[in-house]
Parts: C-alpha cells; sequence; structure tokens
C-alpha cells in the first residue's frame, strides 16, 4: 500500500477570541496595536478548539471529503494543509506539489488585470512564467473570461473571481488539490465543468481533498469522507455512510438554534401548547435523520388547557418556504380527537419517507372542529434529515427494478431490484417460462 502523501497526526488548533490575524503582517500589526492599547484590559483572552485532535491521512490519487456544520473546522483543516496555518498540537504532513483554492480571489491583485493575475497567481502556486504562457490560453478558456483578460480584476464579479480562481489551480496540475467550498459561486455550467476537471485529475493521479456542502458532489468525487462536529471528527469512513452522520450532526445544528431565528411566529390561541414533536425511527428511538426506506412515527405531545370536545391535529412537512411536501389531516382522514383538559400524546405511523437526502421540517396545526377556529399553528422549526444513500433522484426517491432481456434464444432475462437502503446487487438471471 503506497505511504499518504497526506497526514494529519492528532492535529490542534486554537484562536483566541478576538484574535485576526493568521498571517505575518496580520500579527505584526497585532503586535503594534497591543504596545499601543496596553492600558486596555477590555481585550477578550478566552480561547477556543477550532480543530480538536484531528487524525486522517490520504493516499495518492485519492479523493476525501471534508464534510460538517458550519463552524465545524473544515477551512481551518484546509488552511493547515495549505501551510496557511500551524497547529498548537500534533503534526501535519504534505509531501507533493500542492496547490489551493481556499478562498474567493486569494491571492489576486485588484489592480492588476486578469492576464496579470493569472501570471502572479501561478507563481504563487509554484509554476514558471513559461509553463503559465503555455497554459494562458486553456486557462482563460476554461474560466470563459476571453473578453475581460485585460480587465482590472476588481471590477470582476464574485463568480468571475471564482472561475478564474479555480481555473489557474486546476491548470497547475498539482500532485494535491485543495478545494474548499467556492464552487457554489459559478453557474450551473462551470459547476458541471469543475467537476469533470477534478475528476480528470484524479484519473491522472492528483489528489483532492473536497471541502463541500453538497452531498451529491461530494458523493460523485470521493470513495472517502471525514465527518466534522465542534472542530472534532465524529465519523471517517465510506461517503455513503459519512452522509447519514452530516445529516445528523447538521439536525443537531439547527434544533440548537435559539428560538428567535425562527422564519414564523407561533400563533395560538392559548388553549393548547405544544411540548414535543419527537420523530421515532424504526426501533422506536428518538432520531434526527431517518432512512428513506424504514418506518417513521412522528410522536406529538401537547397541553389543553380548555377543553375541545373535536379536535383536528395536522402535520405539515416542508424542504424550503412556502414549497409543503407533505400535509397529514386528520379531519380529511374522518378523525376527530377528544380535547379533555390535561397532556395527550397522538402518533402518526408512515412506513416510508420517499423522498430525496436533506434537511426537512415538521410543523403543527390544530382546529376546533365545531367553531373551525385554529387554535395553534406553529413554525416550521421541527427538524427531520432523510439519508437516501446518495441516490436523489429528483424530489421522490421511489424502490424500483430494471430488467432487459440479453439473449432472445434462451429466452434469458436480467433483473435488479434497486431500492433506497439496499446494497448494490448484481444482476440476477432468470429464466423466462416457455411460451
Amino acid at each position: 500500500m503506497p505511504e499518504p502523501v497526506l497526514r494529519f497526526e492528532n492535529v490542534s488548533k486554537r484562536f483566541r477570541i478576538g484574535e485576526t490575524h493568521d498571517s505575518l503582517r496580520d500579527m505584526i500589526a497585532a503586535k503594534f496595536s497591543g504596545w499601543w492599547n496596553k492600558g486596555d484590559t477590555r481585550r477578550e483572552k478566552s480561547s477556543f478548539w477550532a480543530v480538536e485532535n484531528v487524525d486522517f491521512d490520504v493516499s495518492p490519487g485519492e479523493a476525501l471529503g471534508i464534510i460538517g456544520p458550519n463552524e465545524a473546522g473544515k477551512s481551518t483543516i484546509l488552511k493547515l494543509l495549505a501551510g496557511i496555518l500551524t497547529p498548537d498540537a500534533g503534526r501535519v504532513h504534505v509531501d507533493g506539489r500542492l496547490a489551493a483554492l481556499i478562498e474567493v480571489g486569494a491571492g489576486f491583485h485588484g489592480d492588476l488585470t486578469g492576464r496579470e493575475n493569472i501570471f502572479l497567481n501561478g507563481s504563487l502556486l509554484g509554476m514558471k512564467r513559461e509553463e503559465i504562457r503555455s497554459k494562458l490560453d486553456d486557462i482563460v478558456a476554461f474560466a470563459g473570461l476571453q473578453r475581460f483578460l485585460d480587465m482590472p480584476v476588481k471590477r470582476y464579479s464574485s463568480g468571475m473571481y471564482a472561475r478564474l480562481g479555480f481555473s489557474i489551480a486546476a491548470h497547475v496540475d498539482p500532485d494535491i488539490l485543495l478545494v474548499d467550498e467556492v464552487l457554489s459561486v459559478g453557474d450551473a455550467v462551470f459547476r458541471l465543468r469543475c467537476m469533470d476537471r477534478m475528476r480528470d485529475l484524479l484519473r491522472k493521479g492528483t489528489t483532492l481533498v473536497f471541502v463541500t456542502h453538497n452531498l451529491e458532489q461530494m458523493q460523485s468525487i470521493c470513495d472517502r469522507a471525514v465527518v466534522l462536529e465542534s472542530g472534532r471528527v465524529v465519523f471517517h469512513g465510506d461517503a455513503r455512510q459519512a452522509v447519514g452522520q452530516y445529516l445528523s450532526a447538521m439536525s443537531r445544528s439547527y434544533a440548537q438554534r435559539p428560538p428567535d431565528l425562527m422564519e414564523e411566529d407561533n400563533r395560538e390561541s392559548g388553549a393548547i401548547q405544544v411540548e414535543t414533536l419527537q420523530i421515532l425511527n424504526h426501533a422506536g428511538n428518538d432520531s434526527v435523520w431517518v432512512r428513506t426506506d424504514e418506518t417513521v412515527v412522528a410522536k406529538l405531545t401537547f397541553r389543553v388547557t380548555r377543553p375541545i370536545p373535536r379536535l383536528v391535529i395536522e402535520l405539515n412537512m416542508r424542504a424550503r418556504p412556502h414549497e409543503n411536501l407533505l400535509s397529514v389531516n386528520s379531519g380529511r382522514d374522518g378523525i376527530t380527537f377528544s380535547g379533555t383538559v390535561g397532556t395527550h400524546t397522538i402518533s402518526l405511523r408512515l412506513p416510508a419517507m420517499p423522498l430525496a437526502g436533506g434537511q426537512y421540517l415538521w410543523n403543527v396545526r390544530m382546529w376546533d372542529a365545531d367553531s373551525g377556529r385554529a387554535e395553534i399553528d406553529t413554525p416550521f422549526r421541527y427538524p427531520m434529515a432523510i439519508d437516501d444513500g446518495g441516490c436523489k433522484t429528483g424530489v421522490v426517491s421511489l424502490n424500483h427494478e430494471w430488467s432487459f432481456a440479453r439473449d432472445k434464444n434462451r429466452n434469458q432475462l436480467f433483473t435488479q431490484t434497486a431500492g433506497r437502503g439496499e446494497e448494490p446487487a448484481q444482476l440476477r438471471e432468470v429464466m423466462e417460462e416457455p411460451v
């Protein structure tokens, strides 16, 4: 087995709150600022670990994904790999020519033209002048900036910055390429071209470390992934399995948001208060993420302070504002509940959740069936994450079966059932019944 070209050995990085310098220039400025403000005792002295005891390695020609919620430590790890930051503990090993695309326009000078910045940025990435000259037309064509090549880059849009920056880094022909969440800036066509370019580099033996929130992109490029949460590795392994762990971390992150960040105000009459809405998996355990093919139970606990003889309960689910994906209303099913004073628990069982993987939110609505008055309408604040196993098919994810006849003379039929949650299977050979 080849020796890893990238290795993190129990790496930790600490930042002081209020500290903004991670370059020599910023450190010198901060030093002078410290001398100038010696008597100022208001500066915050506490610190936090952005990365703590992180351990992984990457082999030559391998693509490793790094995913996790915001502020999980992903960009800090890339900066440690690129040598922009140094660890406070542990060891970072990099073996080979490295190109990093970590920030849009990093290394560009605003007053220089696109052409001049190609030579400047290419030189910073270790390219010789003749090498840059020989690749200039390819870099410009890939970025699609022929018309704007001799315009100062300070007049470029963020998308133009990203296209030029990625094009330069991708044409260095590096041994190692580090890519942060910058592909979200370009348009759809450019993102596809970037993915094709990364696959081409992988085929040539380049090692790739890819940070992204786009799970489809990550799974299409990477076989292995690291999931980070609060600076620590919570999963390291198969990319498809990493998606479920990522969704779990995202759900926990969302559930911990302060109530004043919710998108809507709670509308209620005062007669009903929702205490909890739990999502239970097939084993009956409280879960923040579920698979598409498993049974889900939404368990609602609420308190009634005024009798409501006939209560209608509705649960709704959506992935984004103003786009309801599911609405289950007991009244439409001909069912009402006796809303006596006290605490009640209602469960809704769903045999499967055939939806594309991602983050979803639930809300609760209740009506007095006799008066038609809405008693409560909560915000969409109750999270649920769905893991489709990396087989995203649009909005809906359905079990399906492929079949084809390979040899009519032998009357052979080959079929394969593709179910969400099933491991990929070989096509089964089935003899057709003679006609």
